[in-house]
């Protein structure tokens, strides 16, 4: 997270009426996030005790835990959800108090076009919110932990993952910097739009302009996201590629390729759920910096934030 997010996000938090319920319903999310990792191990073993011909009783234990894990699971994880949900929908309407409070404009044309950034920076607040809620939250405690357990289960693949979530960084982070200069000119255009819309029923010129410039947005969103998912493909295959080779040699059992692939296909899941975060998280600092920039709001200073 670079040094602009973390302040955006630092003033988001600031301006929240109950950050003491998000903070603690977002403990309790982190939480139920481990969980899934267990249930991963459980099923591996399921499989490792039918290679071994373990009785039955023993399996059956196995899946009882298995069943009570998923149940745990589900109760906090649904439990922190729909709390967080209700959390972040009022945050929304922290957001416009807050800027609303002093709004000053000398004409309908300009207030409309600062209603819409008002609205294009709190959309996009509570957008990333949710994201971080589900599956953020998840991929953060998978980025935390299936690392380390790749590194204690099996090396080859933990420098395999590595390589691939250094690559994914590497690309995300051009992307994302592309994508932050489409996002700029697509919020002027919101703007602009809406503004017009307001005025009279001659915005056709603001209309196709949009949408030219949404289109520009969408076909980087398809590159860049290309490039993302085929790094995946590769890793992935490569990955497995290497644990068939260890089962075909005799060097590790089915159970363990099991194992070993249920963490390798959670990465690529938690790093397409942390790119589309700080997608989010770039439609936000554009958001308040238009808000920083316009004039008929003076309760926040750009330079002071970032």
């Amino acid at each position: 997270m670079s040094r602009e997010t973390r302040k955006v996000f630092a003033f988001v938090l600031k301006i929240i009426s109950d950050r003491t319920g998000l903070f603690f319903w977002a403990f309790v999310r982190f939480l139920s996030a481990i969980l899934p990792l267990i249930t991963i191990y459980l099923y591996s073993l399921v499989i490792k005790q039918l290679e071994s011909k373990l009785s039955l009783s023993t399996i059956i234990i196995t899946l009882v835990l298995t069943f009570i894990v998923r149940l745990l699971d589900n109760y906090f994880r649904l439990l922190s959800i729909t709390r967080l949900e209700y959390i972040i929908s009022n945050i929304g309407f922290d957001i416009h108090n807050f800027f609303l409070v002093d709004l000053k404009s000398e004409s309908k044309e300009e207030r409309a076009a600062t209603i819409q950034a008002i609205r294009n920076f709190s959309d996009a607040s509570s957008v990333t919110l949710n994201l971080i809620k589900q599956p953020g939250i998840d991929s953060l405690v998978s980025f935390l932990f299936i690392p380390v357990i790749l590194f204690m289960i099996d090396f080859p693949s933990f420098i395999i993952t590595l390589a691939y979530i250094l690559i994914y960084f590497f690309i995300d982070t051009y992307t994302t910097q592309r994508y932050s200069q489409l996002k700029d000119i697509q919020n002027s255009k919101t703007e602009a739009y809406y503004a017009k819309l307001q005025e009279s029923n001659d915005y056709d010129l603001e209309q196709k302009s949009y949408t030219r410039h949404f289109n520009r947005l969408c076909k980087w969103g398809f590159t860049e996201w290309s490039f993302l998912q085929n790094s995946s493909v590769f890793f992935y295959c490569l990955n497995l590629l290497y644990l068939i080779y260890s089962v075909y040699t005799g060097e590790k059992s089915i159970s363990g390729l099991v194992l070993v692939m249920g963490y390798v296909t959670q990465t690529q899941t938690f790093l397409n759920s942390l790119s589309n975060i700080k997608d989010s998280f770039t439609d936000m600092n554009v958001g308040l910096e238009h808000l920083a920039k316009n004039e008929a709001i003076s309760t926040i200073d750009l330079d002071d934030l970032i």
